[in-house]
């Protein structure tokens, strides 16, 4: 089993250092469920399929709104079929996959309702989702939250979220209790809720957010979040954060791992 360590410096070569120590997390949770995945798998939201290639090597289905990101996904050859489909309708037969996975996508999507009533028909019966996305500890205790706080300044703590909330282009950054009444409603069962990205970490992800902003600009611009050579940055980051990423820390997170079961 890779570690999270392993999985941060994938990403460090890829990506800015915050999407990294963030994603390593996520890789690391759903590594620990790849037996209880049963084949075909959908990912909802597939990206450039790097996440997909990265996990799991390869997969059955990929969809996604943004056609570019569909073509890269496509020439990565992380799935047999990669398509650029709104998971609000989805043009696959009921009952076609024994899985879904959704890294950090549903709560960028408006209608999520849809988007679960969709995955409840296109998963066999016994199919798992299998999603993450915030937790609502990322709008309620941030780091620049409390040093907004600490100095009184409450307006700009506010501020603060919700501009944050704007550039991550979130609609539901929610409670538990929230996707359990929304998983019920689309007829899925919750089986397994735990928090990740421990708050220590969300901290230190919120730090390094700001000058990630240069590979937000570069994806737009060059559909690559970073430019030029980035071999060193593995082993710089994994010796720059080995205390904190080695760290197993099972207290409240920044994040949710998410795994609903359609019913037989």
């Amino acid at each position: 089993m890779r570690t999270r360590q392993q999985y941060f410096g994938d990403y460090l070569v890829y990506a800015s250092v915050a999407h990294s120590l963030w994603r390593c997390y996520e890789c690391e949770r759903f590594e620990q469920d790849k037996k209880k995945i049963k084949r075909p798998v959908l990912d909802l939201g597939c990206g450039d399929g790097f996440f997909a290639e990265t996990v799991f090597g390869h997969l059955e289905t990929g969809i996604d709104l943004d056609p570019g990101e569909v073509g890269r996904a496509v020439k990565r050859g992380a799935y047999d079929q990669a398509l650029v489909v709104s998971a609000t309708d989805m043009p696959f037969k009921k009952n076609s996959y024994g899985a879904v996975i959704s890294n950090c996508v549903m709560e960028h999507i408006p209608d999520i309702d849809a988007v679960l009533s969709e995955v409840h028909r296109v998963l066999k019966p016994g199919g798992l989702l299998i999603t993450t996305v915030p937790s609502e500890l990322w709008d309620a205790d941030s780091f620049y939250q409390k040093i907004f706080r600490a100095v009184g300044f409450n307006a700009a703590a506010q501020w603060y979220n919700r501009v944050l909330n704007k550039v991550s282009k979130h609609y539901h950054v929610n409670d538990l209790e929230t996707w359990k009444k929304r998983f019920k409603k689309a007829g899925l069962q919750l089986v397994t809720a735990e928090y990740i990205v421990p708050m220590k970490s969300f901290y230190t992800f919120e730090r390094w957010f700001i000058p990630a902003i240069p590979s937000k600009i570069f994806k737009a611009l060059f559909k690559r979040w970073v430019i030029g050579p980035r071999f060193w940055a593995p082993g710089f980051f994994n010796w720059y954060f080995k205390d904190l990423l080695a760290k197993s820390d099972n207290s409240k997170g920044a994040g949710y791992y998410l795994v609903a079961r359609k019913p037989k």
